[in-house]
């Protein structure tokens, strides 16, 4: 049976991916040579400038060429430095340890690089003045005068490409935390909203149950407003944040089903400032605190009772208040209740999706019943 893979063979590789690869892998060669092109530029300056010190004619081509010589040599040999970095690396020992296995490599470097210098300073500064005599005579002179700077440098390039490293592990942990951070906070979401629907659809379905045995076709019509309400809330998964029209045109038909089940029992007064009906909300944000609403503040009371939403603007700030006429908080106050599924899950996904920037409290209201109050950041779906 042929799989799936063979079928389809090796993923193509877009063009865009192949620009980033190609950057990817001359990037770090690229600056290596600029960074000694800079300085072997600097370097032939410097000489020119102590040559003319101390009164000798300066010669800045021949100046130039010595810097590259220097420079280009270092360049030359980096690759190999870089990669007995990375073999010191891979053994996994303290720094001091490190430390003392670069010594040997340190050495022979510095020493491979003064070599490397005298031959091509006799090859192209001074073919004609000695031959390999005169080279090996300069050599031994450097060996004497700049074999501490020499160190010095393969210990600068082994450092330098230590401290690139760390930094690049740094973001890209930071890059790592940041999307695991967001991951977690998604599916803490997910779970929330999970726990809200059914919540609202066990306590519909009971509504729906109760109402059966006293009118069906009031019963009947809460049927199919619940299932254009759930047909609305599905659609939008996936979103944390929709607009406050979508979040009023998913009230709507749950005010139609606690009507039809609170009969005259129940008014309800929306009011809606004209300019945040693009503003963005949680999903199901209203839906909760408008049930609670009704659930505990004008079902346990005797006769009519009113829930008022209200939802306007304040400079940078969106405000929603549900409030009603109910029953009101227990008598030993605010601190006798506790937040069930519905307001405790709206309270933790405003945490999690606005942090220090949302609000939302509970208080009595006069003379009678409950208001809950949020307080969010304004933006607009249409920016």
């Amino acid at each position: 049976m042929v799989g799936l893979k063979d079928i389809t063979g090796p993923r193509p590789v877009s063009s865009g991916e192949e620009a980033r690869t190609f950057r990817s892998r001359w990037l770090g060669p690229a600056l290596v040579l600029a960074g000694y092109t800079v300085l072997a530029l600097i370097y032939g300056a410097q000489l020119s400038v102590y040559k003319a010190s101390i009164g000798a004619p300066p010669v800045f081509g021949e100046t130039l060429l010595t810097g590259a010589i220097v420079w280009g040599g270092w360049a030359a040999l980096t690759p190999f430095i870089l990669a007995v970095a990375r073999r010191v690396r891979g053994t996994g020992r303290p720094w001091p340890v490190q430390l003392a296995l670069h010594l040997p490599p340190a050495v022979f470097f510095a020493t491979a690089h003064l070599a490397l210098l005298a031959g091509l300073r006799q090859l192209l500064l001074q073919p004609a003045g000695g031959g390999g005599a005169a080279a090996w005579t300069y050599f031994t002179w450097l060996l004497s005068k700049t074999t501490d700077f020499d160190l010095l440098i393969y210990l600068s390039v082994v450092g330098l490409d230590a401290t690139l490293r760390y930094a690049r592990q740094v973001r890209e942990e930071a890059v790592r935390a940041s999307g695991l951070q967001a991951q977690l906070a998604q599916a803490q979401l997910h779970l929330l909203r999970s726990q809200l629907r059914p919540h609202f659809l066990f306590n519909t379905l009971h509504a729906i149950s109760t109402l059966m045995h006293r009118d069906v076709d009031a019963a009947d019509r809460m049927v199919g407003q619940l299932s254009e309400l759930l047909r609305a809330s599905l659609e939008r998964d996936g979103r944390h944040e929709v607009p406050l029209s979508e979040e009023l045109d998913l009230l709507a038909p749950y005010l139609d089903i606690e009507r039809t089940r609170f009969s005259d029992r129940l008014q309800v007064d929306v009011e809606v400032a004209p300019d945040v009906h693009d503003a963005l909300v949680p999903p199901l944000v209203l839906q909760p605190l408008v049930e609670n609403a009704i659930r505990h503040g004008i079902a346990p009371r005797r006769g009519p009772g009113r829930v008022w939403v209200r939802v306007q603007r304040a400079g940078d700030r969106l405000s929603l208040e549900v409030r009603d006429d109910g029953v009101g908080p227990p008598a030993e106050g605010l601190s006798g209740l506790s937040e069930g599924i519905g307001l405790g899950s709206t309270r933790a996904r405003l945490e999690r999706l606005y942090g220090v920037s949302q609000s939302l409290t509970c208080e009595a209201n006069a003379p009678r019943g409950f208001v809950v109050s949020l307080s969010l950041p304004f933006r607009s779906a249409r920016a």
